[in-house]
């Protein structure tokens, strides 16, 4: 295993620190909901209904999988992929924040109890550094072009929140949830089929 290669999947890392991010966000905001909009379920027609009153903020979450290579086994490698890069630019235009979470993290028991967690600023353009090493000692390292990339305590995400959030109805939030789809994977229409597969972001409805 000369490659770093994951040893879990998004959605177990999403199981893990969407919990955090939410304790965070309580801290602040009244209501946190994070969602993973099916456009039939919290996109539905009974959804539109029963929220047509409500008005929230949101911020997205892309959960990143630690990758491990035996060559380097006291580094954690992170990697952001394109489709990552774009629909983190799509939600700026649209004022949803989108940042990344990886636990640090080099096995199943240390998801256990609140792993300590870099959150990623992702407003960077494909052609520059995607691919970065995490080194452990006692305590983490990390390189300077991924340092500059962090939110750095829970009040830079408040502070991200309260300066690019625009607030949102029902109906403008699912638009702005196929819009955010559609870009990450470059189309230039949407379609049902472009919500499946690929990455999606985890959102936090916010009021």
């Amino acid at each position: 295993m000369s490659k770093a290669t994951s040893f879990i999947g998004e959605h177990t890392v999403g199981l893990t620190i969407v919990p955090i991010l939410k304790s965070i966000l309580e801290k602040e905001f009244t209501f946190v909901v994070p969602i993973f909009p099916w456009m039939t379920r919290e996109g539905g027609s009974i959804s539109k209904l029963i929220h047509k009153h409500d008005e929230f903020k949101i911020i997205g979450l892309y959960p990143r999988r630690p990758k491990l290579s035996t060559l380097k086994p006291d580094s954690v490698i992170l990697k952001i992929s394109s489709q990552i890069i774009f629909g983190a630019k799509g939600g700026k235009s649209l004022g949803i924040p989108i940042i990344g979470g990886l636990p640090l993290v080099r096995n199943l028991w240390e998801l256990s109890n609140k792993p300590e967690c870099l959150w990623l600023k992702l407003d960077l353009n494909e052609d520059e550094q995607i691919e970065y090493e995490i080194t452990f000692n006692k305590n983490y390292h990390l390189e300077k072009s991924l340092s500059i990339r962090t939110l750095k305590s829970e009040a830079e995400i408040i502070q991200l929140i309260r300066e690019t959030a625009k607030t949102f109805n029902i109906v403008e939030a699912i638009e702005a949830f196929r819009k955010i789809k559609t870009g990450s994977m470059n189309l230039d229409f949407y379609s049902s089929f472009a919500y499946m597969g690929g990455y999606k972001p985890v959102y936090f409805l916010l009021k």
